[in-house]
This record gives C-alpha cells, sequence and structure tokens, in this order.
C-alpha cells in the first residue's frame, strides 16, 4: 500500500541572490520522508544542486520555453 505524498510548492522568482537558495534549502529542512517541494525558479540553480544532494534529497528539473524554470525535488521515503 502507497500512502499519497506530502507536496508543498515555493516560488523564488524575483528573489535577489542569494535568498532563491537561502529558502529554498529551509524549505527543504520541513520535507517528511516521501515529501516533494516544487519550486518556481526563474533559471536552472546549478550550485543549488550539490548541496541538495548533500542532504539526500533528489531534484528533477524542468525547462520551460519563457525562461523559468521548475523544480520537484523529494525526499526518499524510509524504508
Amino acid at each position: 500500500m502507497t500512502l499519497p505524498c506530502q507536496t508543498n510548492s515555493l516560488d523564488v522568482r524575483g528573489l535577489p541572490p542569494p535568498q532563491p537558495m537561502v529558502k529554498i534549502l529551509e524549505a527543504v529542512t520541513l520535507l517528511a520522508p516521501g515529501a516533494f517541494l516544487k519550486v518556481v525558479h526563474n533559471r536552472v540553480p546549478y550550485p543549488l544542486f550539490p548541496r541538495l544532494e548533500e542532504r539526500g534529497l533528489h531534484v528533477e528539473c524542468h525547462e520551460h520555453p519563457d525562461g523559468s524554470v521548475e523544480l520537484t525535488i523529494l525526499r526518499p521515503a524510509t524504508s
């Protein structure tokens, strides 16, 4: 039996650096196992990816034609 995952969202477009990274890293600390964080960003935040990996999080990045980016960050469920 699979339980539904909790999903949260965060829009960091328009925030000056380093605020997008700070806000995202703060938000992921609140993710329960199996939960997702959807982030809308105005560019691909390459420096963020290793920071998420260090925390055991998985990230998918989807670029949109308008230049914006949607990140899906997952804290894996524990087995």
